[in-house]
């Protein structure tokens, strides 16, 4: 009896479209974006198994550890040895550019790469200002639809009022203005050897 067949292919992460939820909070949009990322790039990398290490991903969506950028660097700092050793081989840096090279950044990482982007979402939402609230944007290379390739994609946590269930969209042509509001600030997040 022959148990191996040369029909058989293997398949690579990028293979399987698993589709993780984005939290929808206007409290803590860098941080919902960031749970996101994160999870999403371990995915690629093979390494998501949802479960214990999920709490440590939740604290990003309150606004306590998820409400701003210096929150989440904060938070990624005091929680990187802990995702280490849950098998989590995550970085995260701060950097300071324009939307454009990021965008080339992250998708030069196939997967590997993401960006939490704080926005005006005025400017990412025309005709829905509010701008008291702290929001972001993240960046990553998905698919908006499971038979479409993969292409960048940007992630809201707190998407418009028309289309509230839409938190996967094309980049945004007001990215760069609604991130330059924001002194260029964002956070890039990479697995181990994709930096």
């Amino acid at each position: 009896m022959n148990l191996v067949s040369d029909e058989v292919v293997l398949q690579r992460p990028e293979d399987v479209h698993f589709r993780l939820p984005v939290f929808h909070t206007d409290s803590a949009c860098a941080g919902a974006v960031t749970s996101y990322l994160l999870r999403r790039i371990a995915y690629r990398a093979g390494a998501y198994a949802p479960g214990i290490q999920e709490f440590l991903f939740h604290e990003l969506n309150t606004h306590r550890h998820g409400g701003t950028l210096e929150a989440v660097q904060q938070w990624f700092t005091l929680r990187s040895s802990d995702l280490y050793a849950l098998g989590y081989k995550l970085h995260c840096r701060r950097v300071n550019n324009r939307a454009a090279v990021i965008q080339e950044w992250v998708e030069e990482g196939r997967g590997h790469r993401g960006a939490m982007l704080p926005t005006s979402y005025g400017k990412i939402h025309p005709g829905y200002p509010r701008d008291e609230m702290n929001h972001a944007v993240g960046i990553t290379v998905d698919r908006l639809v499971a038979s479409d390739p993969e292409t960048l994609v940007m992630i809201d946590a707190w998407p418009n009022p028309p289309d509230s269930t839409n938190d996967r969209m094309p980049l945004s042509k007001n990215l760069d203005a609604a991130h330059r509001d924001h002194n260029y600030h964002a956070l890039i997040y990479y697995w181990v050897g994709w930096s």
